[in-house]
């Protein structure tokens, strides 16, 4: 009996320990390029391509990503989506510009703040946070070297700002607001020009703030922030999501009041608090379909 009961718990001992390397090691580095389709837009003429990214996490060594982002760079779609925490630290500010520059849009890439371009959170400030005992770092990040980064790389930041060209003989209009997290939203300056004969589309680092939006018209919001929960539990979902929202919410596709609502998982989550379980880091290639 003795024997039996030793070789239960050395299984379970080894069970643990493949399950740690795989959430440590294995998933985290397991990048995955999906492909999501939004069918009958009624307001666009020809179908829209757009490359989704979020939560990179950028530090001064990309390690595994490089070639992820090789694969990504063969792409060519119309736009580009950058929804927040790109960087973790300044250090990923060099980084962030070596490897969003290697990027190609037809139409451009356009990028808005999340929590971690403000605030370099260390290991007691990720606690912290998660804790809710504080939503800021006492380490500040860069953000305005980081936002000229970006500009003379030629991507276009949106703070509580709003643009609108034609993308194949449709008007579309894209908004970004400041971080939700820690900053200030204005919806009346990210959304100025918000029309029900254009394609309104929203950029924002987390979802909720949705929760405080009284426009109607949007037709689409990209969002992260979340990173899909990234400890997830089969046929359970996330144990924790980190959002106010329902929790089916915290990645993928939805209608939110009319609205789609696309969450993504990001491709990374921190320096000090980065495992992931159930949840692979993604880059995702939006089809909007006429």
């Amino acid at each position: 009996m003795s024997i039996i009961i030793t070789w239960w718990w050395l299984f379970l001992i080894l069970f643990a320990v493949v399950l740690t390397a795989w959430a440590f090691f294995l998933e985290p580095r397991w990048y995955v390029l999906r492909t999501v389709k939004i069918r009958q837009v009624k307001k666009l003429k020809h179908p829209i391509t757009i490359l989704h990214l979020s939560d990179i996490h950028f530090i001064k060594k990309i390690g595994h990503k490089k070639s992820f982002f090789q694969r990504l760079s063969m792409l060519n779609p119309d736009l580009i989506f950058v929804t927040g925490d790109v960087i973790d630290c300044d250090d990923g500010i060099s980084t962030a510009a070596q490897y969003l520059s290697g990027l190609r849009a037809r139409y451009g890439t356009f990028l808005v703040l999340g929590n971690h371009d403000y605030y370099d959170y260390r290991t007691w400030d990720n606690i912290s946070y998660h804790l809710m005992l504080q939503k800021n770092s006492p380490h500040r990040n860069d953000a305005e070297r980081f936002v000229k980064a970006m500009q003379q790389i030629g991507v276009k930041v949106l703070v509580n700002e709003s643009v609108e060209f034609n993308v194949h003989g449709a008007q579309v209009l894209i908004g970004g607001t400041d971080d939700p997290v820690t900053q200030k939203v204005e919806f009346e300056q990210a959304l100025r020009g918000l029309s029900p004969k254009t394609f309104n589309i929203l950029l924002t680092h987390q979802a909720d703030a949705l929760l405080k939006l009284s426009h109607g018209g949007l037709d689409l919001v990209c969002a992260g922030h979340t990173h899909g929960g990234q400890i997830r539990i089969p046929f359970f979902g996330p144990i924790f999501c980190d959002s106010k929202l329902p929790r089916r919410f915290v990645s993928g596709l939805h209608l939110y009041k009319g609205i789609h609502l696309f969450v993504s998982r990001g491709l990374g989550a921190g320096r000090h608090l980065f495992p992931r379980f159930a949840c692979r880091p993604e880059a995702v290639m939006l089809e909007l379909l006429p």
